[in-house]
């Protein structure tokens, strides 16, 4: 009998058993390998005295280490004090940010800049809440502290899942004295802890389709506009270093928007999206004080619109069906007229005339650059993002109007665009300011208006965690660098830009 045949078949369905192994253990390694590691530093929302005082200092205070040595600002931290015969005793509140899992977090770390009497006189205990066994849990005190000096502890946790609030993602720390013999000071506490996480991957933008910045069901210009496009990889401009010194290398950034109000009024630039069906107010060129570089139309003002707080009263109406952006500057509440007044359609590249303004000084759209929540709580920002400068000369594209005369070995031009160094590293701050970290790296920032230096607008909303905002007062004007991009202008009259 001729056994050739069935040595074949044992053949083949070796070599397809073999096949299938690698194709299984292939989609292991490729599973596992979208299984990343991260960490972060939570800052403490608020606190809870239960004996004791605690000077009312606010709680952002122990969001910063700015005290070393015997340097002492009691307007930079938190005294903790045990007055009479009370000791003192009470925890922070801390929550887990919403895009990390409980089940996640596998390391946790607990860091404060602590300073009082020495640890023989006083003891200090910290301790966290375990929410499994409704108790407190020891995890460190003033041991190698000295007196009068400050002195950075750091207490590493074990099983730090327990300590985390299965539902609200709440955890808590306390602080006890052993005694009512003196105070503790603090200017920074935050809990680190290491958690894992599977990416989402990015969908593919292709120019001209429909997967750029959208709001009301409109396109927010078409993907391959400048506002749209990445310069991540542009070469750093000639005048870099000249424009971040007149801004200010050393000056802090300032996110110009927030929740709640401050001076009696919503934190930002609001914007209205309108039906297709509200037909406005008419506004002629004499009812602008820069009517020749107006457009006089019919604006979709609703009855009452929401508008900039401030002295630059800006109202934003994005009206869909038509998708049309109707920006106005310096409205008052009535009747209606307006300083400036500009219209783009948002299906098209169009820029404003040469020369003309629009409700921004640099002629261009405010809408596109205001870093809005919802995107933040989507995981992206696709695109740059407006900022204002004290002192602009000139313009360059896609800018089209100048507020002095250029002088590019000095001062930056309108519509020049900064980005933050790839060397800055993002992963100390909290998920959703990495979203918006991140668009400063990948889109960058457009120089829109004369303002305060380096000031980041975006629009007011509930949402906004104020704090976690402050958080990026610690970046400066040399943690940027301006691009040059030239190399991306298919047409001067165009804002579509060449896709890198």
């Amino acid at each position: 009998m001729n056994k050739k045949p069935a040595r074949l078949i044992v053949l083949f369905v070796f070599v397809l058993f073999t096949a299938a192994l690698l194709v299984f253990f292939g989609n292991l390694k490729s599973a596992s390998a979208m299984v990343l590691q991260a960490s972060r530093a939570i800052a403490p929302a608020s606190y809870v005295t239960l004996s004791g005082g605690s000077g009312r200092q606010p709680v952002g205070n122990l969001a910063v280490l700015d005290q070393s040595g015997t340097q002492d600002d009691p307007s930079a931290y938190v005294t903790f004090t045990t007055p009479g015969t009370k000791i003192y005793k009470g925890y922070r509140q801390y929550y887990l940010p919403a895009d990390v899992l409980r089940g996640s977090v596998s390391t946790m770390t607990v860091s404060a800049n602590f300073k009082g009497l020495a640890p023989a006189r006083q003891t200090w205990v910290w301790s966290l809440y375990n929410w499994t066994a409704k108790s407190w849990v020891n995890i460190g005190y003033n041991l190698r502290t000295s007196p009068t000096q400050w002195k950075l502890l750091t207490f590493g946790v074990s099983n730090p899942q327990r300590f985390v609030n299965a539902s609200t993602g709440e955890i808590r720390l306390m602080l006890r004295s052993s005694n009512p013999s003196g105070n503790a000071k603090l200017d920074y506490e935050a809990i680190s802890f290491g958690y894992s996480y599977t990416p989402t991957p990015q969908p593919t933008r292709t120019p001209g389709g429909p997967d750029g910045p959208t709001l009301g069901g409109c396109p927010v210009f078409p993907v391959d506009n400048i506002w749209n496009t990445r310069i991540d990889t542009l070469p750093v401009n000639a005048h870099s270093a000249a424009w971040i010194n007149s801004i200010g290398r050393s000056t802090g950034f300032h996110m110009d928007f927030g929740s709640g109000t401050w001076d009696g009024g919503p934190i930002g630039i609001p914007y209205n999206v309108v039906p297709s069906t509200l037909t406005g107010t008419k506004l002629t060129r004499s009812q602008f004080e820069y009517g020749d570089e107006s457009d006089p139309a019919y604006y979709p003002i609703p009855a009452n619109p929401k508008k900039e707080y401030g002295s630059d009263h800006h109202i934003l109406l994005l009206k869909q069906g038509e998708c049309k952006l109707y920006e106005l500057y310096k409205v008052p509440d009535s009747p209606w007229y307006a300083g400036s007044g500009a219209i783009w359609d948002l299906n098209s590249n169009a820029l404003r005339p040469d020369t003309w303004t629009s409700a921004d000084a640099a002629g261009l759209p405010i809408l596109p650059g205001l870093v809005r929540y919802d995107e933040i709580t989507a995981g992206a920002i696709n695109h740059a993002i407006r900022f204002t400068a004290n002192s602009t000369a000139g313009y360059i594209w896609p800018a089209r109007h100048l507020t002095d005369d250029p002088n590019l070995n000095v001062i930056p031009p309108m519509g020049a665009r900064f980005r933050l160094k790839a060397s800055f590293n993002i992963s100390g701050y909290s998920a959703r300011m990495q979203v918006l970290l991140q668009a400063m790296k990948t889109y960058g920032i457009i120089l829109a208006d004369n303002g305060s230096d380096w000031y980041v607008s975006g629009s007011p909303n509930a949402g906004w965690n104020n704090d976690e905002l402050h958080t990026l007062d610690d970046i400066t004007g040399n943690d940027f660098e301006a691009v040059d991009e030239s190399s991306l202008m298919v047409d001067p009259n165009s804002g579509q830009a060449h896709q890198p």
